[in-house]
């Protein structure tokens, strides 16, 4: 499978940490978010898997870790993975993180999405479009899933999810602004080349218009075949 390029958004920061992050602690965020979807959502479970259970691996091109998605009506299963190229799926997902979490929260037009490559897919693109259509008919709301796992502490955790959404997007705002500042210079270079491009493709067309209308022009030269001067002196 083809590899995506890093996206340019805040969980590229935090990626190493989460790459070096404990593997069983990582695995119980895991299980507790697919319990609580579960618990939630089942329904979803059930109507895509209506024909088949399947598995996919989700690659967030913005944090460097890979997730088995096990989609499964009783027993779905979700878990970080080492070697991808092992794991057997029906598909696979790529895309930056934050794209993922509003595909599943139904809040984006996966449609333009995949037409916008923002998400890529390999694999069984019917199963991945049949578990899209099923989020599209749920209302998910992981900020209220998430703070409500807190139980008791759970109004404390809104105001801790407020602050980091808030926090994401003004370092979000920043990471643009630095990606614009480092690549302006090369868009305006890449804007001269192609200028110069489309003139120097203009001025060949022009030449070769020309080269053409004096082809048309010119008249090809009267010659006198031996056979044609034998008769003419014959006849004198």
């Amino acid at each position: 499978m083809s590899e995506s390029h890093p996206s340019f958004t805040p969980f590229l920061l935090i990626s190493p940490f989460v790459r070096n992050a404990p593997r069983a602690l990582v695995q119980k965020i895991c299980n507790h978010a697919m319990a609580t979807m579960h618990t939630r959502h089942k329904a979803v479970f059930e109507r895509v898997t209506e024909r088949e259970t399947f598995a996919l691996l989700i690659a967030p091109t913005d944090l460097d870790m890979m997730f088995y998605l096990k989609i499964d009506p009783d027993q779905p299963e979700l878990r970080p993975v080492c070697h991808p190229s092992e794991e057997p799926v029906a598909a696979r997902i790529s895309g930056p993180l934050p794209a993922l979490l509003e595909l599943l929260q139904g809040k984006s037009d996966g449609d333009a999405l995949f037409f916008s490559r923002t998400l890529r897919i390999e694999g069984r693109t019917d199963l991945v479009v049949a578990l899209r259509n099923a989020l599209d008919g749920e209302e998910i709301d992981l900020r209220t899933a998430v703070s409500n796992s807190f139980g008791v502490a759970s109004p404390a955790a809104r105001v801790m999810l407020r602050f980091a959404e808030t926090l994401y997007g003004q370092v979000q705002h920043d990471m643009d602004r630095s990606a614009h500042a480092l690549t302006a210079s090369l868009e305006r270079r890449l804007g001269g080349l192609d200028k110069r491009t489309t003139a120097q493709a203009e001025a060949m067309s022009r030449i070769e218009n020309s080269l053409q209308r004096n082809s048309r022009r010119a008249k090809p030269a009267q010659t006198t075949s031996p056979k044609d001067d034998f008769a003419f002196n014959d006849h004198t």
